[in-house]
């Protein structure tokens, strides 16, 4: 099973392993001497500690904390209250997340129990003044810091103990790692540069830098929303999947760091190169997408936003996943509150009850089959309240006369069946590809064994 494996908890950590305390983790006693916790104002001191994750989201908190007294130091937006969400008007906190195992020992927490077992405790600044408790106030950060590494914490009668703090895993970056180079694009919340990152160990990558500009939208739910992204495809590693490298989410602006595609989008590639493309070209097109498709369905994963838009193509002919902004967990997702969705692409079922499945993900891609081969995308220039009917109804697009008629016959007839439990899932549409091209290969093969057996005859007729 790809992705994040619980039993290898401790290769998510950073280089360094102490004498005291779990491998990749540090400890504010052991190693921090009290002239090495007084430097420079609150901040800047904060962001260069290893145990500081920035902007990092509580739901990523448990896979880092394995211990009691294991903890991180991470930064929290939230709107002021009564204001309308705007930059200036949002309150950062800087909030401690410590692991309290009530049993007070070093044991390896269960990834299921952490959840419940880690306290997210609020720096509070005033006055030039920093605590946690008001009665035992700071001068400065480094100070409460290096107090509470030589003496527990107690709120509400709970003792808590800062005993190790846990640095940036294999998938968190520093600006520092990052280049940021040439334009490629621009995304929903900023623009896509080409750049190198390095990692750990000191290998030097090429990476597409997706720029989360701080802007009115780049809210607490926002960034939330861009790390479930990023989780799903932390746990996908394929050849037909665009990979994810990293984040930086140490300041701002953050760093969304995938893996670099020579290459172009694969409805620009249609457009640009309609006329030239093969049909074998097409047909190895869809094969490597429904390869990737059972990876992903087989990781658990709903894509939901399957298309030409959403895939790289690159210099090798191999198509790339891409986008996992709509993905969820899960083999069924059902859509609670309304948001923007690709109408032109779902599945009837999704459109009348917000419904999704692995199966509307097979009714998707029968749709991406159709730009394969047609080179534009479907119900081209049409309104979506319109197509909302038509594809309701089952009234579906109609390829180009020079499609093959057995993949024009396996969409509709499969692909695009209404009744979604009689749809193929993605194992059995990859062989059937596969039969059809190699079907479609043989077919030619015979022909032109019988051209060059006409050729052989008509010179032997003229001797």
């Amino acid at each position: 099973m790809p992705g994040d494996n619980n039993n290898l908890d401790n290769s998510l950590f950073g280089e360094r392993s102490l004498a005291e305390g779990s491998a990749g983790t540090t400890s504010l006693k052991s190693q921090h001497s009290a002239s090495d916790f007084d430097v420079g104002p609150g901040d800047a001191w904060l962001q260069s500690k290893d145990f500081y994750h920035g902007h990092l989201p509580r739901e990523d908190i448990p896979p880092l904390l394995l211990r009691n007294g294991d903890f991180l130091v991470r930064i929290s937006e939230t709107k002021i209250k009564g204001k309308k969400s705007k930059v200036g008007e949002r309150a950062s906190s800087r909030v401690i997340s410590v692991l309290v195992n009530p049993r007070n020992n070093d044991e390896l927490v269960p990834l299921e129990k952490r959840t419940s077992l880690i306290k997210n405790i609020v720096i509070m600044q005033k006055n030039k003044k920093w605590w946690i408790d008001p009665n035992n106030q700071f001068e400065t950060l480094p100070a409460l810091f290096e107090s509470y590494a030589t003496k527990p914490l107690v709120i509400e009668k709970e003792t808590i103990f800062l005993k190790r703090g846990v640095g940036l895993c294999r998938w968190e970056f520093r600006h520092e790692n990052v280049q940021v180079g040439r334009l490629l694009g621009k995304g929903a919340y900023g623009e896509v540069r080409k750049g190198t990152v390095l990692r750990k160990g000191g290998k030097i990558v090429n990476v597409a830098v997706k720029t989360l500009t701080m802007t009115n939208m780049m809210t607490r739910e926002v960034i939330r929303e861009i790390m479930k992204e990023v989780r799903i495809m932390r746990c996908l590693h394929h050849t037909n999947v665009v990979g994810l490298v990293g984040v930086v989410l140490i300041d701002h602006p953050l760093y969304i760091l995938l893996e670099y595609v020579s290459g172009i989008a694969l409805d620009v590639y249609l457009k640009r190169k309609h006329a030239k493309i093969t049909k074998d070209e097409r047909l190895a097109m869809t094969i490597g997408v429904a390869t990737g498709m059972d990876y992903i369905h087989k990781a658990n994963i709903l894509h939901r936003d399957l298309a030409a838009r959403n895939c790289l193509y690159d210099r090798n002919n191999t198509v790339k996943i891409s986008d996992f902004g709509l993905s969820r967990p899960g083999a069924t997702y059902k859509m609670k509150t309304a948001q923007k969705m690709p109408i032109k692409w779902m599945a009837p079922e999704s459109i009348q009850t917000y419904t999704f499945t692995q199966k509307t993900d097979v009714y998707t891609f029968g749709v991406l089959i159709y730009e394969i081969f047609a080179g534009i995308g479907p119900y081209d220039d049409m309104k979506n309240t319109i197509v909302k009917k038509l594809i309701v109804e089952g009234k579906v697009n109609k390829f180009p006369p020079n499609t093959p008629e057995v993949i024009v016959q396996f969409v509709n007839e499969k692909l695009w069946c209404k009744d979604p439990d009689k749809r193929p899932n993605f194992a059995s549409i990859k062989e059937q590809l596969e039969t059809l091209a190699n079907l479609d290969a043989d077919k030619r093969e015979g022909v032109d064994e019988q051209k060059a057996g006409d050729v052989t005859f008509a010179v032997s007729d003229t001797i």
